[in-house]
């Protein structure tokens, strides 16, 4: 599929059918995502593919209401980074907004929900997914992706969309 093609296509999906996503395909979309640049090669950036039910539901319990999108979703990627690398919140997103593009092009669908810096009752969603994942000390979790295979449609984007005033050449 052209990456146009992939652009336009790319909706956050808030509902999936009851299908079960390959893993070989997951594994997959993360090791293309993988490939992202980063800040000076560094590679901070690391991705738990979470495809237990009773862990997703853990990890939509952590942000309710925000993370309504993993009651139905099959799968869920956790965009973590290694904190010592400055870049870490850009190189993160990189790989987020890859793993997003990739999806589509596997015929799945997904949706970014935010867990750095956020709270649900007074207490951090990162501190939560952090353990509930395990995950070490030195990372931050920037976001929760759920993927699966869509039982909702959107229409598909189109460049009529786009606001030319926030085009600017040369300068402001």
């Amino acid at each position: 599929m052209e990456l146009r093609d992939v652009i336009l296509q790319r909706r956050s999906i808030r509902q999936y059918k009851n299908e079960t996503v390959p893993y070989e395909k997951l594994q997959e979309i993360a090791k293309y995502a993988l490939l992202a640049p980063s800040g000076r090669n560094q590679k901070p950036v690391d991705i738990v593919i979470v495809t237990d039910k009773h862990v997703i539901e853990k990890i939509k319990k952590s942000r309710e209401g925000a993370f309504s999108f993993l009651s139905t979703a099959p799968a869920c990627f956790v965009i973590v980074a290694d904190e010592s690398s400055s870049t870490w919140i850009s190189d993160a997103s990189i790989v987020a907004s890859y793993v997003q593009l990739l999806a589509v092009d596997y015929g799945l669908s997904s949706c970014w929900g935010h867990a750095h810096e956020r709270y649900y009752n007074n207490l951090s969603v990162e501190a939560e997914i952090k353990n509930i994942l395990h995950v070490p000390s030195n990372y931050r979790v920037l976001c929760v992706i759920g993927i699966g295979y869509a039982d909702e449609e959107k229409p598909y984007h189109s460049l009529q969309e786009v606001d030319n005033r926030k085009m600017h050449t040369n300068q402001w």
